[in-house]
């Protein structure tokens, strides 16, 4: 594994601790919860987990579990879950790594992602007597065909997320 697993970690871990310690001043607890036992994987370990699958070789996330975390990650995290439990677990961690993503310093780079896909509003056929949205809706056409509708593009900045100690970087793809 090319990426250096214990900067990440702590850059993680550092904004994990402080952005939990500005949640416990703010959120108020659940007075229906039950139970208030902690993981057994910390949230900057899950983090961190999800910031090494993309950037390793691996296309699928149930492979990069199975064969890298359980077989040569395995002394970085003694306290694994099952991959059933990690999945489950990701769908918490997901709002706090766009937090930690977004505060990293980035460098542009200049490349963008563009997608582009139809919303139509009826059936082709069916242009001449729509009424709903006559004089917005047109035309278009993609790949699949003709549409009736609206063209929804999304557009991508990508960045290099930098690290402000030692001056290494690591793309996320």
């Amino acid at each position: 594994m090319l990426a250096p697993i214990e900067e990440i970690f702590c850059e993680i871990d550092d904004f994990c601790n402080e952005i939990l310690k500005e949640e416990e001043k703010i959120l108020l607890a659940d007075p229906n919860r039950r139970r208030q036992r902690q993981n057994t994987l910390a949230q900057s370990e899950l983090m961190t987990l999800m910031v090494l699958f993309h950037l390793s070789a691996y296309r699928t996330m149930k492979d990069f579990y199975n064969q890298c975390v359980l077989g040569s990650l395995r002394p970085y995290f003694p306290t694994f879950v099952s991959y059933n439990r990690f999945v489950e677990l990701q769908k918490q961690t997901i709002v706090y790594l766009i937090l930690f993503l977004q505060r990293m310093p980035k460098e542009q780079t200049g490349i963008y992602y563009v997608d582009a896909t139809k919303l139509p509003v009826c059936h082709i056929k069916r242009t001449k007597s729509n009424r709903v949205f006559k004089g917005l809706g047109q035309l278009g056409k993609t790949t699949t065909g003709w549409f009736f509708g609206f063209k929804l593009h999304l557009v991508i900045r990508a960045c290099h997320h930098l690290s402000e100690k030692d001056g290494f970087f690591w793309m996320l793809r």
